[in-house]
């Protein structure tokens, strides 16, 4: 792999016009920071020359940030992004007809891929925290789809992070037992401690063109504290649980939660977390300060 190493310009010179891109990322975590931007200059000399003439689909796993959607965005060079964003410009692009969009449920999108509906992917680059002797690859902050990609993309460009804590190493389970129907199976997971695939994501290191080396961080946007509304959400489902219990509908330790992303979330993890509930268990596909919180604790 040390022999690919290569700056993110040289990287992103490695993607052409009309490629779909499978890109790392979730909610703003784990998002490739040096490639998109190198590849937003790329596109914007190409544009200025001739407008329209360099433009990619961007595949992810959920939202990004500024620095990759809004990058790209910017410059006039996404044709079409799915199944998820959350950014200004691309929203402002989609509405005027500039960008074409799909907007799926995010876990239909690696089926999709496998199953040939969305077309051939023709790059995939992935945000890594370390690179294995033996080539398999510590993942970062989120997972998202990169198993996918690293699997069905023609071509694989890795950003290694320095970034993230060596210590992220061995916290991943990334599940290597899925198919498609009619060969899949039940995915082996009946409770949320449970381990059920390897630390590692996996990669043909024949596939790989390009290792571009980083160190920057995630996009951290802080929430502003649970306002009277959020608060007030919070205890209504609080005082639910509580009744649920008290019913005997519900064990003590409840059962297993699922935490989303905000203000009101935050507070009701707050309020799990500051009340008689102890042991407690999620399936959950994002983590935040509310659910951190209740971690440490």
């Amino acid at each position: 792999m040390r022999a690919k190493l290569m700056s993110a310009d040289e990287a992103a010179a490695l993607i052409r016009h009309g490629d779909n891109v499978g890109m790392s990322g979730f909610t703003g975590a784990g998002y490739p920071k040096a490639v998109p931007a190198a590849l937003a200059r790329h596109i914007e000399r190409r544009n200025a020359e001739q407008p329209g003439s360099f433009r990619i689909g961007v595949w992810t796993g959920a939202s990004t940030a500024p620095e990759l959607d809004g990058a790209l965005a910017q410059v006039g060079g996404i044709e079409l992004r799915l199944p998820y964003q959350s950014d200004p410009t691309c929203r402002q692009r989609i509405n005027a007809g500039d960008m074409d969009y799909i907007d799926i449920h995010l876990s239909h999108v690696a089926q999709f891929v496998w199953f040939g509906f969305l077309g051939r992917l023709n790059v995939a680059v992935v945000e890594v925290a370390g690179i294995l002797d033996d080539g398999r690859l510590v993942p970062t902050s989120s997972v998202g789809n990169n198993k996918t990609w690293l699997e069905q993309a023609d071509r694989v460009i890795l950003e290694v992070n320095h970034w993230h804590p060596t210590a992220l190493e061995g916290m991943h389970d990334i599940y290597y037992g899925t198919a498609r129907p009619p060969q899949r199976q039940p995915i082996p997971l009946t409770q949320p401690g449970e381990r059920i695939g390897e630390p590692y994501l996996r990669v043909d290191p024949a596939k790989v063109v390009a290792v571009v080396e980083t160190h920057a961080s995630d996009r951290v946007t802080p929430f502003a504290p649970p306002d009277a509304v959020s608060q007030r959400i919070a205890e209504h489902i609080i005082d639910f649980l509580g009744h649920e219990v008290r019913r005997g509908r519900l064990p003590k330790d409840l059962l297993p939660l699922q935490s989303g992303v905000g203000n009101t979330a935050n507070a009701v993890m707050a309020g799990l977390n500051n009340g008689p509930y102890e042991n407690l268990t999620a399936y959950t596909e994002v983590l935040q300060d509310g659910m951190l919180a209740m971690l440490k604790s």
